[in-house]
């Protein structure tokens, strides 16, 4: 008892330096110890610590070792120590914790005490003061993890994931040097790490590889795609505790992050010991809504001396609304069936030679959505000298309503003119000879109205178990399961159009025309019905991971790692769309069949007249108001169900045939890997070999053969992590390794079939294999006082076995579909185009990476800091494409999703009790995709630049409350999509401005 009072002076005295020196040591010499204590220093005792303030390292090893400790407590305030676990004596323990510190230890019979180590190569300014809260203490952690990590890292810590205005993970993500984020209804939803696809970024989540869809309302962003991307707008960012971006491959990671690693990790009890707890309560508002958001999340955490809990959950609702103009892309297209009489003859010759592009759809559109994110965790934890057992569960939900509005001139080839009456009175080109505006007489106006119900559900569960089984032998088992599933059960459309004039002037907005009617488009009786879609769509994924790692550490200097890793992956995937309802019935009618009559061709005229007690006035979009309809409603109004499986059962009335899709993909694995670790003077080095053998079983229901083959591969992926410390704060890095990318879901799904019309057989090859990546990574980090850090790094990627489709020219006898030809007969002498996936092109990606944190005092008050976080970086890399639809070569250019420049600047500024930070990020512009179907119309589609603003103040009153003010897209930036190589318009949205206020109480 008077060790431990001994011990809380030394604690409650830091103000009175002196007096703290004083009373500590009288307080140690007047304690009496048993002699079992004075042994203790000697005996090898369990040590777990988390890397946390030095200080707080000291009071643990002072209890678990049951002796008082000596030290001026101002002067090791501002010192972080890294994390330590294992089996220690006293004196090995403080080694560990003290080594670059600056300091030394003395240990003696009535309790240890720090000493100035008489030399050290630790800068003086390293003894500087670092906060422990706020947003120097996140700076200061996430750069102490990275510095410790012995891979290439960048690492987010829970404090800093809560100090930006991020409403997902993948917008804290975009703040990382390299990453870049797709954004959805205004908010981030996918990562690309150093210019790959999405797919190629491997996520962790608590240990297992994970992955979870969802998808955009825009077909220029391609919905219902099915990819191996985790959307990580599913979750909100305050489920989680560290994110860790691991840019160099090690062997006992999972494979598949050709670009890298995103390793997620939930809260965990023994993360911060004791009883704790926090609630926060947020509300907020876009410009575009009339509606508050609202976020409550909360979280209680409790421990005793070998058990812990941890529940959290996080719930919130948000209406969105993005609106713009866009393009169905630029066609040359003749002015067929338009009277041209008024527009110059020269003009007309050229645009009937098809001189001129001609931009199709030219639509004003809203996407509105009414969301609801909820995230529920829980971790039991258990923690004792020799195991340590974590089991945790998290599950996800994004749903809500999600709905469309366009209205566009819908006539001759999505041009506003009705053959045989539209008079053309003015058009003007510009010196592309791009038709940028044009007056219609007596032109076709169409609206679309769009409602669909969406939800994504995760769920995961997973079990890490460290144990020691002797001093020098220890064992991790992992074993996780998770299911995912994206379901759009409803996704009806309802068409209107009408006959009005319109002008179309793209001159005063290349990205966003003036688009004028002279018909007042708000009244039901301007319009009639045209046509009714209906489809549905599911997905659902499944992961079961078993990995278990036996290590051997002789020493605290070397170890050795044994392990497998079995994964067996699930991919389902089904669409059902049905297209054209009532498209007849009411097109008799419009052409004067009377209601009830039946034609000829068998077909009920049916009243298209507008139901106008389900239609409304859309009165949101900036340039223009039109009327929307209840798409549901319509339906029902018209006898048809809402649902898409009832549909296709319905024969009262004319539709297309149904178009039925269905897939499914297994995936099993099994690896074994060693890696071997060894510390060797300032040099660390990790090296190791991954083995792995791999089977892939496609089915699909659309394929026209019997039996798909199994695809099934062996990978070798040795790695080589090399760590140089020429002084303590300042490391080299250099990593050597060899990663894949799985194909891709949609290349290996694609069903086998033959096009007659254009004599192309879509096969299959079992001999695929995946994307192979040969990587070199060189690193600079350097440490100096305070948070401040600077690190620069320079990677390369060969990539080989790089997967396009490819064609030739067969007799059909002699291809491997003909052995199970299920479709229409064909001569087995058929010569046919063959077009297949094949690995058969290379690529080189190379880029540099810099980061750089630096601080100062404010000059009239030293304890006031402001500071300047900045990463930038830049990647090249080109690919040779290939058309999907005929296997032919297209261009050479970037590839997709590749932003050359990236950049993020963070300024800050903390007190006390006041901190505020303004953050700006910058995307370099991107190409998407290469046309394929619509290649008559553009050879690519990619994204213009972009600048997304952000900032956040908070206030803390005492040591529970905190009041927070958010802000983001303060610019309103608008996305831009363009269409071809040439840049033209596609699509262009603003997402508006978002204020958030919110509270939080922590305990």
């Amino acid at each position: 008892m008077r060790a431990n009072n001994a011990l809380t002076a030394c604690f409650t005295l830091s103000r009175a330096p002196v007096a703290c020196w004083c009373i500590c040591l009288l307080a140690l010499f007047n304690t009496s110890f048993t002699v079992q204590a004075a042994l203790g220093a000697n005996e090898t005792k369990p040590v777990f610590l988390e890397p946390q303030p030095l200080v707080l390292s000291l009071q643990a090893i002072a209890t678990q070792f049951n002796l008082p400790f000596a030290v001026n407590q101002q002067h090791i305030a501002n010192i972080e120590a890294p994390k330590l676990e294992g089996n220690f004596t006293l004196a090995e323990s403080l080694t560990q914790l003290l080594k670059h510190t600056g300091y030394s230890y003395l240990i003696q019979p009535h309790g240890f005490t720090l000493v100035q180590a008489p030399e050290t190569h630790v800068n003086d300014s390293a003894m500087e003061e670092v906060s422990v809260t706020g947003i120097r203490a996140s700076l200061n952690i996430s750069g102490k993890r990275k510095r410790e990590n012995r891979v290439i890292s960048d690492i987010i810590a829970s404090h800093d994931i809560a100090t930006y205005p991020d409403r997902n993970l993948a917008e804290s993500m975009q703040r990382i040097s390299g990453i870049s984020i797709t954004r959805e209804a205004g908010e981030g939803r996918q990562i690309m790490l150093r210019g790959l696809n999405p797919d190629f970024t491997l996520v962790t989540l608590n240990g297992m590889p994970v992955l979870a869809n969802n998808d955009s309302p825009m077909d220029s962003r391609q919905q219902k795609q099915q990819d191996r991307t985790f959307d990580l707008n599913l979750f909100s960012s305050d489920l989680f505790s560290e994110i860790q971006v691991l840019k160099s491959y090690s062997a006992d990671q999972a494979s598949g992050g050709m670009a890298g690693i995103a390793a997620l990790e939930t809260a965990h009890p023994f993360d911060n010991p004791g009883l704790h707890w926090g609630i926060t309560q947020q509300i907020g508002n876009n410009q575009f809504s009339d509606h508050l958001s609202k976020k409550l999340s909360a979280m209680v955490s409790s421990t005793n001396d070998k058990w812990g809990a941890l529940f959290s959950v996080s719930y919130g609702a948000r209406e969105s609304q993005e609106m713009g103009a866009n393009t169905f892309r630029w066609r040359v297209i003749p002015p067929d069936g338009a009277d041209t009489s008024q527009l110059p003859q020269k003009f007309t010759e050229a645009w009937n030679n098809g001189e001129y592009r001609v931009p199709r759809g030219n639509r004003y559109s809203v996407w509105q959505s009414d969301m609801k994110r909820l995230g529920v965790g829980a971790s039991l934890e258990y923690k004792t000298a020799r195991h340590h057992a974590t089991f945790d569960w998290l599950y996800g939900r994004l749903s809500g309503n999600r709905f469309e509005y366009h209205l566009y001139p819908r006539g001759y080839h999505s041009t506003p003119i009705i053959e045989g009456e539209t008079v053309i009175t003015a058009a003007e080109v510009n010196e592309k000879n791009e038709l940028v505006y044009a007056a219609y007489r007596q032109a076709q106006v169409g609206t679309e109205s769009r409602f669909q119900k969406v939800s994504t559900t995760y769920n995961q569960w997973v079990m890490n178990s460290h144990h020691d089984i002797n001093s020098t032998w220890k064992g991790h088992l992992l074993l996780g399961w998770e299911g995912a599933s994206y379901d759009i059960p409803t996704s009806n459309k309802a068409y209107m159009q009408g006959v009005t004039d319109v002008t179309i002037d793209y001159r005063q907005d290349s990205r966003f025309a003036n688009i004028t009617y002279s018909h007042d488009l708000t009244q039901p009786t301007f319009w009639r019905m045209k046509e009714l879609d209906s489809e549905q769509y599911f997905t659902s994924t499944q992961f079961i991971n078993a990995k278990y790692t036996l290590s051997f550490e002789p020493s605290i200097t070397r170890s050795w790692q044994w392990g497998v890793d079995a994964v067996r992956f699930e991919n389902e995937s089904e669409l059902l769309n049905i297209q054209n309802f009532l498209d007849e019935e009411w097109a008799a009618y419009f052409n004067g069949v009377p209601e009830g009559t039946t034609t000829s061709n068998g077909v009920t005229s049916v009243n298209s007249a507008v139901p106008a007690v389900h239609s409304t006035t859309l009165t949101t979009h900036p340039k223009l108001h039109w009327l929307t309809l209840d798409t549901n409603n319509v339906f029902r109004y018209f006898n048809l169900p809402t649902n898409t499986q009832a549909l296709q059962h319905i024969n009262s009335v004319t539709h297309e045939l149904p178009s039925h899709y269905q897939s499914k993909v297994t995936e099993s694995r099994v690896a074994l890997f060693t890696q071997w670790q060894r510390e060797i003077g300032r040099f660390h080095i990790n090296s190791g070999l991954r083995v792995e053998y791999e089977n892939t079983e496609v089915n699909n229901i659309s394929s026209l053969v019997s039996n798909v083959p199994n695809i099934h591969y062996t990978n070798w992926l040795p790695s080589l992590n090399i760590t140089y410390e020429l002084q303590p704060d300042m490391l080299y890095r250099l990593a050597l390794s060899r990663s894949i990318g799985r194909p891709q879901l949609n290349d290996i799904t694609r069903p086998v079939e033959y096009l007659p019309e254009t004599n192309s057989l879509y096969g299959f090859n079992q001999n695929l294999r995946p994307y192979s990546s040969y990587n070199l990574d060189i690193a600079f980090e350097k440490y100096t006082s305070g948070v401040n850090q600077f690190s620069l790094s320079a990677f390369s990627k060969y990539l080989d076995n790089y997967i396009v489709y490819t064609s030739e020219t067969v007799a059909f006898s002699d291809t491997p579909e003909y052995a199970n030809w299920t479709g229409d007969p064909i001569n087995a002498n058929t010569l046919v185009q063959r077009v297949t996936t094949a690995n058969t092109e290379r690529a080189w990606l190379y880029g540099l990476e810099g980061s750089c944190q630096l601080e100062t005092s404010w000059p009239w008050h030293p304890e006031y800091k402001i500071g300047v976080i900045t990463n930038l970086s830049y990647t090249h890399g080109q690919v040779q494409y290939f058309s999907a639809v005929t296997g032919e070569k297209l261009q050479y250019t970037s590839l997709p999703y590749l932003s050359p420049w990236l950049a993020n600047v963070t300024a800050y500024w903390e007190s006390y009790a006041l901190s505020a930070r303004l953050s700006a990020t910058y995307r370099d512009s991107y190409l998407a995709r290469i046309g394929d179907e619509t290649i008559i119309d553009e050879d690519e589609t990619g994204f213009e630049k972009s600048v997304y603003l952000d900032a956040v103040v908070a206030y803390h009153l005492g040591e529970n409350w905190e009041l927070r003010a958010e802000a983001t897209n303060l610019t309103n930036e608008r996305e831009e999509q363009y269409t071809d190589s040439a840049h033209r318009a596609y699509n262009t949205t603003f997402s508006g401005r978002n204020f958030y206020l919110g509270v939080t109480f922590r305990h």
